[in-house]
């Protein structure tokens, strides 16, 4: 073997064994455990226009590990063939609904059975059918797009649950995480011509992210395969950090996304009710009642700060989420506010049993 062929040989070698030290490190040394165990199903399936939609007729269970001033917590997740969270497995939807819940994790009832939810106690208040399509780490964009998939199951009333963080989520291609790599999802962006429209999502960040919790990479060829999805991942992590929409942007998103939601809602004949929920009892975003136009806005900050100073918590100890008191709230206030300004009417045909 000549000099040449060995010179080269140490060049290959050497190029790969670097390689494979960089992905060993930007893919698996440098990604932190989180404080997580799934069971059961997997939550969350891959859409190639959505990103990550909650997997259809489905039991999961999640366990969170107590950390800091956390006491561990578990609770279980059921979903009907439609992907709608529901009180046991097997059930199916129903053909029509009063009424459609869309949000994310404050609205899906993160911490919670379904039974404790907002959205399941309001069919109780309003002694009406409700589906709630709502999903951890979703924002404006993709309860646009659930309402206009499941538009069919024609509701009379629509309510979207907002908070603060959905401005930063409707513009960003990567869903908050607990990695430092993207969870790649639809958004907001613009063309040359300044023109808004839901751009789908950059890559599978649900398989990704599945496959990293679980530890299923053991194999060499599944090593570096999501190794390399790792660094993607990261790569589009960091664009999407650097690349940051102006508060005007997100202002602008946010007003693009419920005018198209109140148009879809009016396609259906459905009132759009938008419910804005505290996060740790903060006000809404000054940018929202500009944004709001003639929608429905239920501001939710003065009824979780009233209940603050009767000595009320309203949030899950060292989490943040809404606990089951805050969503009793919830509900009550949704289901004045709905009576109130006559935004539902059911029929005995559509009325849920029991």
């Amino acid at each position: 073997m000549n000099k040449v062929i060995k010179t080269l040989l140490l060049v290959l070698v050497s190029t790969a064994a670097s390689l494979l030290v960089g992905i060993a490190i930007a893919s698996y040394l440098t990604v932190p455990r989180i404080p997580l165990i799934s069971e059961g199903d997997r939550l969350l399936v891959f859409d190639p226009e959505i990103g990550a939609i909650a997997n259809p007729s489905s039991q999961a269970r999640r366990i969170y590990p107590a950390v800091a001033d956390r006491k561990t917590f578990a609770f279980d997740i059921y979903t009907d063939d439609r992907g709608a969270r529901v009180d046991e497995p097997g059930l199916q939807s129903p053909e029509r609904v009063d009424v459609l819940v869309v949000g994310d994790s404050f609205t899906w009832g993160y911490a919670l059975a379904n039974e404790q939810t907002y959205a399941r106690l309001l069919s109780r208040e309003l002694e009406a059918s409700v589906s709630n399509f709502a999903m951890a780490a979703y924002g404006t964009t993709q309860s646009l797009q659930l309402l206009r998939r499941n538009g069919d199951l024609s509701p009379k009333l629509v309510v979207y649950g907002i908070i603060a963080h959905h401005f930063e989520r409707n513009v960003s291609p990567c869903l908050p995480s607990y990695y430092p790599f993207c969870f790649s999802a639809s958004h907001v962006a613009w063309d040359d011509e300044g023109q808004a429209s839901i751009a789908p999502p950059q890559s599978n960040g649900v398989q990704r992210f599945q496959r990293h919790l679980a530890g299923d990479f053991l194999h060499p060829v599944t090593w570096l395969l999501h190794g390399i999805d790792v660094v993607r991942g990261r790569l589009e992590y960091g664009r999407a950090a650097y690349g940051a929409r102006s508060d005007e942007q997100k202002e602008e998103a946010v007003g693009y996304l419920l005018r198209e939601m109140q148009r879809s809602a009016d396609e259906i004949g459905a009132n759009l009710l938008v419910v804005y929920l505290p996060t740790n009892y903060y006000s809404a975003p000054e940018a929202l009642p500009r944004v709001i136009g003639d929608i429905d806005l239920l501001d939710l900050t003065e009824a979780f700060q009233r209940e603050r100073e009767k000595g009320a918590n309203l949030y899950i100890v060292g989490d943040g989420h809404p606990n089951q008191a805050a969503h009793e709230l919830i509900s009550r206030e949704i289901a004045k506010y709905v009576r109130d300004n006559g935004l539902l009417e059911v029929t005995s045909s559509r009325r849920r049993p029991g």
